[in-house]
């Protein structure tokens, strides 16, 4: 059997029409849901988009989570083992940090294609005089500006842009290699992330009559008070856009698949490693606790031979139980070696099984950050970086400090906007028990534990970093653009 893997990056679940969205359009992602398995408790682990591809190369958790850094070179890794299992493995992604930097995750393939521009990757240095931007204060810096115009200006028909690049790179691929007798397929698309920059005719489905400036790459902010009502609604019309064409060349590939008559052998599913907050929680980021905007995924699966076609799966998965299911579809024993947390969501497909977990953990590697630190805008302040415990009655968001713990009931409050935490401290006990039972269970660091079970009294925060900055002794990855004269 092959399997194809189309992961797209900060895809809301909440924006697919399938999922219950009634405004963005995405007919192929609707089409696709209703062959598939949609699996309605997919929630992430380990976040961002790095630590969330090291889970699902190697199907552990992490110490409690994956750090952002390289791809270690001794991990036993999926790509790997269906390799030595007579498969042919292919990357085809634009996602500029799975490569740049050395980070490594193209070597677990037989061979990998890269779309090269796509948000910080370092492709060009073209020189320009002068550049207007209007609105130029209202987005990220004027670095990431002029990465962001080197990288496009070339553009003339919406095949040029990066999502439609990977999607045609992968029809491609896939014509050239349909014969082979098995093979593993990553297509790892970084679109819908930020910059939000689709062709017009995507952005006037949604928003036809703005006159104002595109704020395309807006800075992680509280934007109340930063952006008016007209620039908010301006900014989820460009992320919706965003989110249509990607649904579009998504099409492509799925007509592709049946074109050359995969469908009947060929396993595809469609994941997202994270969403985005687009004013609600009054944060414009994807930082701080991880409410469900953020860490409640999109994963559909459609199996060839019709395997949970039009069903909708509550029980729990995260991306940890990616290298077990594809080896589970692949026919291919887990090995001992690989010491995977994660387990097969195919029993939940088949009805042999309802759930594989009671609860969900999510979040960053646990740090500190300081007052006036450089990562206090991008994770949501300053202090210690929360966890967020999903299980089937209770959004619940711990912390080292117990007075910035937060609780809320998921049947009446889904959108986590009223914090009931000092009215249940019986659930606040249990599920935060629960947290120390996940962190023991996983093997996490004897100071992890502490933090969380005593506090933060006699842990060294500068011991704590989801960025290992010792790995990077002159600067952090993604800190190297080419500025310009933006004006």
């Amino acid at each position: 059997m092959n399997v194809v893997l189309l992961m797209n990056d900060t895809l809301r679940y909440d924006h697919v029409g399938a999922n219950g969205n009634d405004w963005v359009h995405t007919p192929n992602l609707d089409r696709f849901a209703a062959e598939s398995a949609v699996f309605d408790g997919a929630y992430l682990g380990s976040f961002p988009t790095v630590p969330c591809r090291h889970e699902m190369m190697k199907g552990r958790y992490g110490d409690p989570f994956q750090k952002w850094g390289p791809l270690q070179w001794d991990a036993l890794t999926l790509p790997e083992v269906l390799r030595e299992n007579d498969y042919v493995t292919m990357l085809i992604n634009d996602t500029p940090h799975l490569i740049n930097y050395g980070y490594g995750f193209d070597r677990p393939f037989h061979a990998w294609q890269m779309i090269r521009g796509n948000e910080v990757d370092r492709a060009r240095t073209d020189y320009f005089a002068e550049l207007e931007w209007p609105g130029r204060e209202q987005h990220w810096d004027d670095d990431r500006i002029a990465t962001m115009y080197r990288h496009t200006k070339d553009r003339r028909t919406e095949a040029d842009w990066f999502a439609p690049q990977v999607m045609q790179a992968t029809c491609d691929w896939l014509e050239r290699n349909a014969g082979h007798d098995n093979f593993f397929l990553w297509v790892d698309s970084f679109d819908p992330h930020e910059p939000w920059d689709p062709p017009q005719h995507y952005v006037d489905l949604y928003d036809p009559s703005y006159e104002g400036p595109d704020i395309v790459w807006p800075p992680y902010c509280k934007p109340e008070g930063i952006f008016d009502k007209a620039e908010m609604k301006h900014i989820r019309a460009l992320y919706a856009g965003e989110v249509t064409m990607v649904d579009r060349w998504l099409g492509c590939v799925l007509d592709t698949i049946d074109r050359l008559g995969l469908r009947d052998n060929t396993a595809v599913i469609i994941m997202s490693d994270h969403g985005y907050f687009l004013g609600e929680h009054n944060q414009l980021s994807k930082s701080g606790p991880l409410y469900h905007e953020v860490s409640h995924i999109a994963q559909m699966v459609r199996h060839p031979d019709g395997v949970g076609a039009g069903k909708r799966i509550g029980g729990f998965t995260q991306p940890v139980d990616f290298v077990p299911s594809v080896l589970d579809l692949a026919g291919v024993a887990v090995p001992d070696e690989m010491n995977i947390h994660g387990e097969s969501w195919l029993p939940l497909m088949s009805g042999a099984r309802r759930s594989l977990r009671n609860m969900t953990v999510s979040g960053t590697y646990p740090m500190y950050i300081p007052p006036g630190h450089r990562y206090a805008k991008a994770l949501g302040g300053s202090g210690w970086t929360p966890m967020a415990v999903t299980n089937r009655d209770w959004f619940f968001v711990d912390n080292p400090e117990p007075d910035k713990r937060e609780l809320y009931p998921r049947a009446t409050d889904p959108g986590q906007t009223h914090n009931v935490v000092d009215a249940h401290p019986e659930v606040v006990e249990k599920l935060h028990g629960q947290l120390l039972t996940f962190f023991r269970r996983n093997r996490a660091p004897t100071w992890v534990i502490k933090l969380y079970r005593d506090g933060p009294e006699g842990v060294e925060p500068s011991a704590t970093a989801m960025f290992d900055e010792q790995a990077f002794p002159r600067g952090l990855p993604f800190s190297t653009p080419l500025g310009g004269n933006i004006v």
